[in-house]
């Protein structure tokens, strides 16, 4: 997918002892704590490192837009979702399945519609067992009611495949016949496997080629953006729309803001709970993007 050589990114994921919580974060320092912080603790099960590019791309097929694709594919079936989803249109999308360099995207994008596949067969019993609801119309085309409709040629259907042995064909036909055997369905490889072999490779794990100061700022910033790439790392470039402008525009008040009370703090005059938060963000804005620092009362 890309000739650059990557470089790496740090992103944490959820504990591997409980899935549903968190890598714990490290305590919070109080103001005029004059002791280092405690160093993140660090175990390899508990991050991932992906791989980014050198020279980002913000237009065409990104790394991250091919994901992307992907992953709402898996989620919907339909191309034409997946590609609207990324500001793609779906004959770009088959464009590079065909391509030389779609080869892993192809075999993702097989993968993806293999994982759909569960959506659809959902989708099937609920009509085969609930039915569909189909409009009843008078002569002048009005609807005067609904009716509940049941296949039963797709409840036949889903059985015959549910449990061939009782509801499939007949070992033998009238003329004696053997049916034919179905053709050995082709094993599909799990989503998450797929996806991993579209991003480039991986160099060595980082422990090895970062010293410790080095690991530890990484993960500190990690933690900080809480698993999120910073946007220098981004392939994908933000659209600068109205709310995003707004956005930065009130950042970078509340960013003024606490830099004035940053003075008055440093002159010894007394600030707000509103100053000092903004003293925060001025100080730390990816920490505190949220207002949510302490104060020693």
């Amino acid at each position: 997918m890309s000739n650059h050589t990557p470089r790496q990114a740090l992103a944490p994921v959820t504990d591997a002892r409980d899935p549903e919580t968190p890598a714990p974060l490290p305590a919070a320092i109080e103001e005029d704590d004059d002791a280092p912080p405690p160093p993140i603790p660090y175990d390899p099960a508990d991050y991932r490192w992906v791989p980014v590019r050198r020279i980002p791309r913000s237009d065409g097929w990104t790394d991250e837009k091919q994901r992307r694709f992907i992953e709402t594919l898996a989620d919907t079936g339909l191309v034409n979702v997946a590609a609207k989803a990324v500001g793609m249109s779906r004959e770009s999308a088959y464009r590079l399945r065909r391509a030389g360099r779609g080869a892993a995207f192809a075999r993702a994008w097989d993968a993806a519609r293999h994982h759909a596949g569960g959506l659809i067969e959902d989708i099937a019993f609920e009509r085969a067992i609930e039915g569909t609801e189909q409009e009843v119309l008078d002569r002048e085309g009005n609807v005067i009611a609904t009716r509940l409709v049941h296949d039963n040629r797709l409840l036949k259907y889903l059985l015959s495949h549910l449990k061939p042995d009782r509801y499939g064909a007949g070992p033998a036909s009238a003329a004696g016949h053997q049916p034919e055997a179905a053709p050995p369905a082709r094993e599909m490889p799990a989503l998450e496997e797929s996806l991993r072999a579209m991003e480039p490779a991986l160099p060595a794990p980082p422990e090895q080629l970062l010293d410790a100061e080095t690991l530890a700022h990484e993960l500190e910033i990690a933690q900080a953006a809480d698993g999120i790439l910073p946007h220098f790392l981004r392939e994908e470039r933000t659209l600068k729309t109205d709310a995003r402008l707004a956005a930065q525009e009130e950042a970078a008040a509340r960013d003024a803001r606490g830099a004035a009370a940053w003075e008055k703090y440093k002159a010894g005059e007394r600030v707000t709970d509103e100053e000092f938060a903004d003293l925060c963000y001025h100080i730390d804005p990816i920490t505190n993007s949220r207002p949510r620092c302490r104060r020693r009362r």
